[in-house]
């Protein structure tokens, strides 16, 4: 089941935000040893405020997988911390522009249909508010699968790395790439989540659309 919430029902809405930090805490802590401050086993950062929106896969009492976005005018990872990703021209902050950050997704594999339906979930949220584009900061080896979901994903600028780069346990390499929010996004991503026995429906039942009431 997809839920999605509002920064501002944290004291409304707090068991899910509960376990929407103790997630993040067992992937990104415990999983890939990120050094960001956590309090009793659940991790939240700066960006989780109230202009943050939250999309969550619920696997009955877990969470399987979540993104979060943000508004770039209020927050942004890139613009705040790594402007220098952006190398081609791009504003890195609009009205018009959401940052999605903290993805948190099930393996490739057996899994696309869920992904998909997670992903289509958020971009249908863009897409009712008239959003142009998703920034991302993502993991430079991520990048294939990003351009499996849709040739429509954009690099902003090269690779670069942080926390000492790929030969230290807790480095990489990310970049900044962006995707434009039309329909031949949101169909892409239908189409990644599509298995032989879905060939026959139509994209809308592939992946359900949020009503309005669960939009927030």
């Amino acid at each position: 089941m997809i839920v999605v919430l509002s920064g501002r029902e944290r004291n409304t809405r707090g068991d899910l935000f509960d376990r929407y930090f103790q997630c993040h805490y067992r992937v990104f802590i415990r999983g890939k040893g990120w050094r960001v401050a956590s309090v009793n086993g659940r991790e939240v950062d700066s960006y989780d405020d109230e202009h943050a929106i939250y999309f969550l896969d619920l696997d009955g009492p877990q969470v399987a997988a979540s993104i979060r976005i943000t508004p770039t005018v209020k927050s942004s990872l890139i613009a705040d911390h790594l402007p220098q990703l952006i190398e081609n021209g791009e504003p890195a902050r609009a009205p018009t522009i959401y940052e999605c950050n903290r993805l948190v997704m099930p393996p490739s594999g057996d899994n696309r249909h869920n992904k998909s339906s997670l992903i289509g979930a958020m971009l249908q949220w863009c897409f009712a508010r008239r959003l142009t584009h998703l920034h991302m900061l993502i993991d430079a080896e991520a990048l294939p699968e990003y351009l499996e979901l849709t040739p429509l994903t954009t690099p902003l600028g090269l690779p670069q790395f942080y926390g000492g780069g790929p030969e230290v346990p807790t480095g990489g390499a990310c970049m900044a790439v962006r995707w434009p929010i039309c329909p031949q996004l949101l169909d892409d991503v239908r189409r990644y989540g599509q298995t032989e026995s879905d060939d026959r429906l139509r994209g809308d039942e592939v992946m359900p659309r949020i009503s309005s009431d669960r939009i927030h």
